[in-house]
């Protein structure tokens, strides 16, 4: 203990622990609203395009501009970029080939890298300085109507036209009575939508504003996990049908695991269920871990900006990562599984 109390690391323990004192105090951010559904950013005419879409695109586009970096000049000796992605893709070719076999990893390796590599980019891309914290400032009537919001913040003016959320004159909850006001409102706005477009007023009444950011990541809208566990679980039957034709449905409907005809129908519809389950599961494991992670740094970095969030940065560089691992390599086992066939006689296809 006397070696870890030196003069050096006592100063650094004080200079840090100020830090942090400072930073609670003087760099007060505003709790970001912590909304479920994806807040909408534009509209082209009946298109609404909102911050998840937004994300997504922008992983699409990193994904695209990724591989063509890295395929631009193949070299027989890689080196950089090249020998990077060559690695990682090889390390995971060797483990689809462990578990899917020689025969099948060619087939199941592109679907197992693309869920991967676009699940991975999207919950790092939450990591990223600006995502979740940079957007359009909108009144927190409107965004009570939209989201259920019912605390908004005051607006401070920054240099060059930009504008920011602060807590010095508090936060601002919605009163029982301005909420009745505004769902009555609301019940007005959507009979009368039909009649035209309704307008967006862009100036709080009562002076208090939320944020709604361009970028979220798109994860923490539950329609991406549940779009990406309905491919997994469809594309599972597709491999399934082009492995064993018809009779992969027997596992299903005919199985016949123990000869006895009342419990393979009920095994039968068991696996029935569990198909759907898969989909439950896929949707709902992805969609919390990631919508938590991203409520953890808002609350961290809401107590104490400043040193006491970067562990947790960490801990969702790995979470995320483990989750597109996890969502991958379940699609692939079931993939694996999908192409034995379902009896006492069943053998790999």
């Amino acid at each position: 203990m006397r070696k870890f109390f030196t003069p050096r690391n006592t100063i650094v323990m004080v200079v840090v622990l100020v830090a942090m004192i400072g930073s609670a105090v003087l760099l007060k951010v505003p709790l970001p609203a912590i909304i479920l559904p994806a807040e909408p950013i534009f509209h082209f005419g009946p298109i609404t395009l909102t911050n998840t879409l937004i994300a997504t695109l922008i992983v699409d586009v990193i994904l695209v501009v990724l591989a063509l970096l890295t395929s631009r000049k193949l070299k027989d000796v890689p080196g950089g970029l090249q020998n990077l992605m060559e690695w990682f893709v090889e390390i995971f070719y060797n483990l689809n080939e462990d578990i899917a076999g020689k025969k099948m990893v060619k087939k199941l390796f592109p679907i197992f890298m693309t869920i991967l590599l676009f699940i991975l980019a999207a919950n790092w891309l939450g990591l990223v300085p600006g995502v979740d914290s940079i957007g359009k400032l909108e009144p927190l009537e409107e965004a009570y109507k939209i989201a259920g919001v019912t605390t908004g913040y005051k607006v401070k003016e920054l240099p060059l036209g930009m504008k920011t959320l602060v807590v010095d004159d508090g936060a601002y909850t919605l009163s029982r009575a301005e909420k009745d006001v505004l769902d009555a409102e609301k019940e007005a706005e959507a009979e009368h939508s039909g009649e035209g477009e309704t307008a967006v007023h862009h100036e709080s009444e009562i002076g208090y504003y939320v944020l709604s950011p361009f970028v979220r990541p798109p994860a923490t809208d539950l329609n991406v996990p549940l779009a990406i566990a309905l491919i997994s679980v469809v594309w599972t039957q597709i491999i399934g049908v082009q492995a064993l034709g018809g009779s992969y449905f027997r596992k299903f409907f005919l199985p016949n695991m123990t000869g006895m005809k009342v419990i393979d129908l009920f095994v039968g519809i068991l696996e029935l269920v569990s198909e759907f389950a898969k989909i439950i599961s896929f949707t709902f494991r992805l969609f919390g871990n990631v919508f938590a992670g991203a409520v953890l740094l808002f609350v961290m970095t809401f107590l104490v900006p400043f040193f006491v969030p970067l562990p947790f940065y960490g801990l969702e560089v790995f979470v995320g990562f483990m989750q597109a691992f996890v969502f991958a390599i379940l699609t692939l086992i079931f993939m694996s599984m999908a192409v034995v066939g379902h009896g006492p006689d069943g053998d790999h296809h």
